[in-house]
């Protein structure tokens, strides 16, 4: 299992305009030119979104880096670009580790910046798209700054998964980086999920279950996701890549689509954009401000 966890970060204003980053509220109200991607509009990077970056690259042992700015280019109805600013190939966070209660380390592979979407809303047939009479497009969300943190897949069950998340949320929460509120969306995981027989060193092909939004939730699509796949294995099919959705009612997963790999979303760099390059002095003087950490203060008691 690695896991792809998505933190909104706790700023005033969003990641690239003035808007204000705020939950709830009435449908698009706390939208401005940039947020709704209207001609002509430019965006200015939030120096605060930074910080809190850099305050999770360092709770996560990570190496803070020059960063740079990329399109990842894709249609969606909530995106009204049709881009989205994200980092790629340099992220801002690189090669870190968190420690679970138990000792062990999981990988960080990454830790960068980028903007959150807006949210579509199905109106009739219970929500559920396939059935709804017509859509809604809510910006408000639009342009949160977010913090993506990657895991290698050091993760071998359900139970690794959930003490991985539990740990990383207190460590966000502690910190000041993100209210870790997962039941509004503050803290949302895409998990991937593999299975191999026994003593095999190459890992099968994975499949991503997406937007989960409780722990509980999490524990019960691995463990659904990993027993579709030994199904499939045992019975001589083989797993397709895939992205997959978790259906909390009926307890399984979806298909959604077939998984995209990174040629797919186009990426090049963000021309309105310079790069990222935060001063040594300056992440010093943020590390020199990092409270105690969740197991920092755990080994003092």
């Amino acid at each position: 299992v690695g896991l792809e966890v998505h933190a909104e970060l706790a700023t005033t204003t969003k990641l690239f305009s003035a808007a204000p980053n705020r939950f709830g509220g009435e449908p698009n109200r706390y939208v401005d030119p940039v947020s709704l991607g209207l001609p002509g509009s430019l965006p200015v990077l939030n120096e605060r979104a930074v910080e809190l970056a850099i305050r999770v690259g360092l709770a996560l042992n990570c190496e803070v880096q020059r960063s740079v700015f990329a399109r990842k280019n894709y249609f969606y109805p909530d995106m009204p670009k049709d881009f989205q600013i994200s980092q790629y190939d340099l992220p801002i966070n690189v090669d870190g580790w968190l420690e679970l209660l138990d000792g062990r380390r999981v990988g960080i592979e990454r830790a960068h910046l980028e903007e959150d979407t807006g949210k579509t809303v199905h109106v009739g047939g219970g929500g559920r798209i396939h059935e709804a009479g017509y859509s809604l497009v809510d910006y408000n969300r639009a342009g949160v700054p977010l913090i993506e943190i990657v895991s290698a897949p050091d993760m071998r069950s359900a139970e690794d998964a959930r003490a991985y998340v539990s740990e990383l949320r207190a460590i966000l929460v502690a910190i000041g980086a993100s209210d870790g509120k997962m039941e509004e969306g503050s803290l949302r995981v895409d998990c991937n999920v593999s299975v191999r027989p026994e003593r095999s060193t190459n890992f099968g092909t994975r499949c991503e279950v997406k937007n989960i939004n409780s722990l509980r939730s999490l524990g019960r699509a691995i463990e659904y996701e990993a027993r579709r796949q030994v199904d499939l294995v045992t019975s001589g099919e083989t797993v397709q890549q895939q992205t997959r959705h978790w259906d909390e009612s009926e307890g399984r997963t979806h298909m959604l689509r077939s998984k995209e790999e990174a040629f797919d979303y186009r990426y090049f760099p963000e021309p309105d954009l310079v790069p990222l390059d935060p001063s040594r002095e300056w992440v010093d003087q943020i590390a020199q401000s990092m409270p105690l950490l969740p197991g920092e203060r755990r080994r003092r008691l």
